[in-house]
């Protein structure tokens, strides 16, 4: 349960967050002009939301023999048009008057205030097809986790069946919930605070964006790294969840600010029933800044504490030795012959890090193949209740499968047995050493 309210939040929180800044950064006009946004940009939401499901179900059925090309079109298609929403966002953002002419909220801006309408009509087009983007981009390796809900050998109604579909709605359900509070809080902050803030969100989504394709264009040998820029990037690689955490910071900025100016003494207004109003506003406000800080400690929590659970949880086993003769390597079968999940790491001719892993399957056949998939890439797998587990996505791999092509199983690596061992040649792990790189 916990392991899939955790992926869910880390992956569509920030394309939530997203959508919450431009809406009220994109607020101004007339009430219908603002429903009507509001309703294109929950449309582009949906529209990226199937495209990923599409694309995780071609992913999931081997229909993609490789995902690269699609991958590597729409991150630098996020790239552009985050980038351009960014500029969008800024010129809303300098438009916006300063606050301080509402009388009732003086903490806010005054409510006629607004960008030039051609000017947001543009800027939500542009922010329509971000957020469509985004949620494309992030949807599938979430969608991909509904292959996991029930494992070989489970039951349809079992209890971790149930715990897993549990998790899985739970964690649609808060982000969903902190985005909602963000926007409503948003709405009673600063208008031109806020603005700036959803540029800065924007141009931490085009970071988040950028790094993911300078990982593929490395990975695919179209850029070549090292040194610093390669420890970089692995950084940046690795702390996709503290950008999450940033986003959700940026948010409550504004948002403080304007609780802290409801805490300010001010003159009493003449009429005591508009006093009672600007107290209860001021009120209407705190609550509503205190609910973004709850989301905003539930967003850090699942990320620092919930994701470190995780990771306690599950551990790859230590590699075992094998023999290293005549460009070929050889692992006696004796030495597998238990059926369970065998791991051994080898160092490419190019110095590459590599793993693979070996099982006996029924009938007395072998799989042979990397510790790595086409789909989630060189994160591994491990043993847990005589089940072949994918580390990234928590997906049972059917002990017959392992050895072919599609979905989740691990690359195939070719060998023969002979003289009771397994042999694989060292030219074709050499060969396969890009999938580690």
């Amino acid at each position: 349960m916990l392991e899939r309210f955790v992926s869910v939040v880390a992956g569509m929180a920030l394309p939530f967050l997203l959508m919450a800044a431009c809406s009220v950064a994109l607020s101004g006009g007339t009430d219908h002009d603002r429903s009507g946004r509001g309703r294109h940009r929950r449309l582009a939401a949906l529209l990226g939301l199937v495209a990923g499901a599409v694309f995780a179900i071609l992913r999931s059925t081997a229909v993609l023999e490789s995902r690269t090309t699609i991958t590597l079109v729409t991150l630098t298609a996020c790239v552009a048009v985050d980038l351009a929403l960014v500029i969008m966002l800024a010129r809303v953002a300098r438009t916006t008057p300063r606050a301080g002419s509402d009388r009732r909220q003086p903490w806010q801006d005054a409510p006629d205030s607004t960008a030039h309408p051609r000017l947001l009509e543009v800027a939500n087009y542009v922010a329509c097809v971000a957020i469509a983007l985004t949620f494309f981009r992030a949807s599938p390796d979430v969608i991909l986790q509904l292959a996991s809900f029930i494992e070989p050998g489970e039951t349809v109604a079992s209890s971790t069946m149930m715990l897993r579909v549990l998790g899985f709605l739970l964690g649609w359900g808060a982000v969903w919930l902190v985005a909602y509070v963000f926007r409503r809080a948003g709405a009673l902050a600063p208008q031109r605070v806020f603005g700036w803030t959803a540029v800065t969100l924007a141009a931490l989504t085009a970071l988040v964006h950028l790094t993911s394709l300078l990982q593929l264009l490395h990975a695919a040998h179209r850029i070549q790294l090292s040194g610093a820029a390669f420890r970089f990037l692995a950084w940046a690689v690795n702390s996709q969840s503290f950008a999450v955490i940033l986003a959700s910071a940026l948010l409550l900025v504004p948002l403080l600010l304007a609780a802290a100016h409801t805490l300010r003494e001010r003159p009493l207004a003449e009429n005591p029933a508009q006093e009672r109003l600007a107290q209860a506003s001021a009120t209407h406000t705190r609550r509503w800044v205190l609910a973004s800080a709850a989301g905003f400690a539930l967003v850090t929590l699942t990320l620092t504490v919930g994701a470190k659970q995780l990771d306690q949880k599950v551990t790859l086993s230590e590699p075992e030795p094998f023999t290293l003769r005549e460009g070929r390597a050889s692992i006696p079968v004796t030495s597998v012959e238990d059926g369970h999940l065998h791991r051994y790491a080898y160092t490419a001719a190019d110095g590459t890090a590599m793993r693979f892993i070996i099982v006996r399957k029924s009938g007395g056949a072998y799989g042979v193949a990397l510790d790595a998939c086409e789909s989630c890439g060189p994160v591994g797998y491990f043993e847990r209740d005589g089940k072949i587990i994918c580390k990234a996505c928590d997906v049972a791999i059917n002990l017959a499968t392992i050895g072919f092509r599609g979905g989740c199983n691990p690359i195939p690596v070719d060998f023969v047995v002979s003289l009771g061992a397994i042999e694989i040649e060292t030219t074709t792990l050499d060969s396969l050493a890009s999938v580690f790189a």
